[in-house]
C-alpha cells in the first residue's frame, strides 16, 4: 500500500482506538470473580448469606482469549457499515470509493492507515470511526508498530526504516562501542547442530545467553524493513532449542553489522515503474544437517522490496533443478497473491508478471507443457502461463502438470503470464548482487541514484548490499 501511495501521491494518516477490546460484545457466557473495588457489593452479598457472588461479563476485557477476534468482528461491522468492503487477498484491508474519492484503511489490532487522494475523505473517515469509537487522531503517519514513514509528496519517494528500534537492540545487547562488520554473516559460513553444546558445563553457560531473545529482536526487524539480513535470521533462527557459542557469536555479528547499517531502510520511489517484477533463487542442499535447499523469493515495486521471503523448502531437492523449480513455484504463488492484493486496492497489474530465475533447467520445466518424471511428486494446481519470443504460452503450471494448469486458465487465471528471463543486467546496466539464499546471489536494482529525503541518508539499502558471489 506504501507503494501506490508513493506512485499516486497519495496523503496517508494514522490513527488509533482507545481500549479498543472493551467495544466488543461478547456471545458466550462468560462469569468472573468480583473485582477488590466492588466491596459493597460482597459485603451485601455476605449479608444475605450468598457465599459465591460472581459477575457475568456482558462485553470483552484485555486477557480473554476472544478478545481480539471480538474486537474485530466489531470494528470489520462499523467499518462495512461505512462503505468499506475487505480485500479478498487480505482481509486487514479496506477500500471504498474510486479515483479521487478512493480511500484505502489498513488495520492492525487498533492501528489504523487510512489514505486517499483528499485530505477531506481522509477527515470523513476518521469522523466517521469516531462516532462509534474513541480515537487518538495522530496524524500524518510518521511512526507505525515501529517502523519510521519518511514521505515526499513532491518527489514522489517513500521511504521506511527502524532506525529507533535498531538502536534498542545494539543497547540491548550490550554493542554500542563495538567494531562494526560490513556483513550480517560471514560469506560461506555454515551454522550446523555439530557447533551445538555437547557438555552440560557448556549448555549451561549457554543458557545464560538471552539468545531467544536476541532472534526474536533481530526477526521483527528483518521482516520489516531490512532483508539483507533475511538469510542470517532464517539461519540463527534454527538453534533456539540449544544454541552453542558459534550461534550466539554469529548473533552478535548480526547486531555489529545494524551497528554500521542503522539507518539503512526501504525507499519506494513513485517515480519508477509500478509494475511487479519477481526474483526466485535457490541455495541447493544449502542445508548441512538434512539437505535441504534455502528458497529465496523477492517481490519488487517502485524500485524496492515488498515481499522477501528466505526459507528451508519442505522436502529435500535431488538435483539443482528440482530445487530452482519448488522456489519458483513458491514465488509464482506470491506474485499470484500479490496481483491479487494490487487489484484490489486499485492497482492491478497489466500484462505479465516478470520472474527473473537464473538456472536453464528450471525454465524449461516451466514452459514445458509436457509430462516430465522429475515432476511427478510435485504437482499443484498452480497455474504458470509463460511466455517465450512474444507467444504466450498457457499450460505447464510451475510444476509441469498440464491439466490443472488449463482448467484454471479456462476459470481466469489471476497471473495472465509469467516471462522468465534469465539475464537480469541486460534490464539493469547497474544490477547488484544481495544474498537471499545462503550464499546464492539474486540481481537487485540499484538505488544508488535516488536522492534521500531529510532523515533517510542511507535509506538505499540496495545499494550498500555486498557482493557474495560473482
Amino acid at each position: 500500500m506504501l507503494a501506490k501511495c508513493s506512485a499516486e501521491g497519495m496523503e496517508i494518516e494514522q490513527c488509533d482506538v482507545d481500549t479498543a477490546f472493551l467495544y466488543g460484545k461478547l456471545e458466550e457466557e462468560i462469569y468472573m470473580e468480583l473485582p477488590e473495588g466492588l466491596r459493597e457489593l460482597l459485603e451485601l452479598a455476605e449479608a444475605e448469606g450468598e457465599d459465591d457472588v460472581v459477575c457475568m461479563l456482558l462485553q470483552s476485557l484485555y486477557g480473554l482469549k476472544q478478545a481480539s477476534r471480538v474486537w474485530n468482528e466489531t470494528i470489520d461491522k462499523h467499518l462495512k457499515s461505512m462503505g468499506f468492503e475487505p480485500a479478498d487477498a487480505d482481509p486487514c484491508v479496506y477500500t471504498r470509493g474510486e479515483g479521487e474519492d478512493e480511500c484505502i484503511v489498513c488495520l492492525y489490532v487498533d492501528d489504523m492507515l487510512i489514505t486517499s487522494r483528499q485530505k477531506t475523505v481522509i477527515a470523513s473517515v476518521k469522523a466517521g470511526i469516531a462516532e462509534k469509537f474513541r480515537i487518538k487522531d495522530l496524524g500524518r503517519a510518521r511512526f507505525i508498530l515501529g517502523i519510521e514513514i519518511d514521505y515526499d509528496m513532491e518527489r514522489r519517494t517513500l521511504g521506511i526504516s527502524q532506525k529507533a528500534y535498531t538502536e534498542s537492540i545494539i543497547k540491548k545487547f550490550g554493542q554500542e562501542n563495538a567494531k562494526p562488520c560490513l556483513t550480517p554473516l560471514k560469506p560461506g559460513v555454515q551454522l550446523t547442530k555439530a557447533d551445538e553444546p555437547q557438555t552440560e558445563e557448556v549448555k549451561a553457560v549457554m543458557k545464560s545467553k538471552p539468545y531467544r531473545s536476541l532472534v526474536g529482536s533481530l526477526m521483527y526487524l528483518a521482516c520489516g524493513t531490512r532483508p539483507d539480513i533475511s538469510v542470517a535470521v532464517a539461519k540463527l533462527s534454527r538453534f533456539l532449542e540449544n544454541p552453542g557459542k558459534k550461534h550466539w557469536d554469529a548473533g552478535i555479528k548480526v547486531v555489529r553489522y545494524l551497528l554500521k547499517t542503522k539507518d539503512v531502510g526501504i525507499v519506494y520511489d513513485g517515480l519508477l515503474e509500478t509494475q511487479l517484477e519477481a526474483y526466485s533463487d535457490v541455495d541447493w542442499a544449502g542445508n548441512r544437517d538434512d539437505r535441504r535447499s534455502v528458497s529465496g523469493i523477492l517481490l519488487m515495486l517502485c524500485g524496492a522490496p515488498v515481499v522477501w521471503r528466505s526459507t528451508f523448502q519442505k522436502t529435500v531437492a535431488l538435483s539443482s533443478t528440482e530445487a530452482e523449480y519448488m522456489a519458483l513455484s513458491d514465488c509464482v504463488k506470491e506474485c499470484v497473491w500479490m496481483r491479487r492484493l494490487l487489484r484490489d486496492i486499485g492497482a492491478e497489474q497489466v500484462g505479465a508478471t516478470v520472474i527473473y530465475e537464473d538456472n536453464q533447467g528450471a525454465m524449461a520445466l516451466a514452459k514445458n507443457v509436457g509430462y516430465q518424471a522429475r515432476t511427478k511428486a510435485h504437482r499443484h494446481s498452480l497455474p504458470l502461463h509463460s511466455r517465450e519470443g512474444g507467444e504466450q504460452r498457457s499450460g505447464a503450471g510451475v510444476h509441469g502438470y498440464q491439466e490443472p494448469a488449463r482448467r484454471l486458465h479456462d476459470q481466469g487465471s489471476i497471473i495472465e503470464d509469467v516471462a522468465l528471463l534469465d539475464d537480469a543486467e541486460q534490464r539493469w546496466p547497474q544490477a547488484r548482487d544481495i544474498e537471499l539464499s545462503g550464499g546464492v546471489a539474486v540481481a537487485l536494482r540499484c538505488l544508488q541514484d535516488w536522492v534521500p529525503t531529510s532523515r533517510h541518508t542511507a535509506c538505499a539499502w540496495l545499494a550498500r548490499a555486498p557482493k557474495v558471489c560473482s
